[in-house]
């Protein structure tokens, strides 16, 4: 990462309003719930307000035009908790605030979430709070 790369990565971080809790949890991303395309990705980190994703290069560049080709530029995305939380999937309808390059042929993106759907916020929540210590 270039030293430029690294500074606009803290601002960034810097903005964040909420604590991320590091993970490693499986994410499905569509352009829309009832899409039938779905493309798989690692969450890294989340929180409240948005989550860290690592997807192979073909993924993310399909998750890009996916969200350019949307009239909203918003995707939906459904991350399954693992434990008790886990019954209840966290859906929400995020939007892409910044993507990278992560090597090995992989990305990094980071989303933004405008509304959660269901009980994806109270489930979510709940998740944190039992793990943000």
């Amino acid at each position: 990462m270039s030293t430029r790369d690294a500074t606009r990565a803290q601002l960034y971080e810097d903005r964040r309003k909420d604590e991320r809790l590091p993970t490693s949890l499986t994410v499905e991303i569509r352009r829309q719930r009832r899409d039938r395309e779905a493309y798989d990705g690692e969450v890294l980190d989340l929180s409240r307000g948005g989550l860290g994703l690592r997807l192979d290069r073909r993924a993310e560049l399909q998750v890009r035009w996916a969200c350019q080709a949307s009239s909203s530029k918003e995707l939906d995305v459904l991350v399954q908790l693992p434990g008790e939380a886990g019954s209840m999937p966290v859906e929400a309808r995020c939007r892409v605030v910044w993507s990278r390059d992560a090597g090995d042929d992989r990305s990094c993106m980071g989303l933004e979430v405008i509304e959660f759907l269901g009980t994806g916020q109270e489930t979510l929540e709940a998740f944190l709070a039992a793990n943000l210590k």
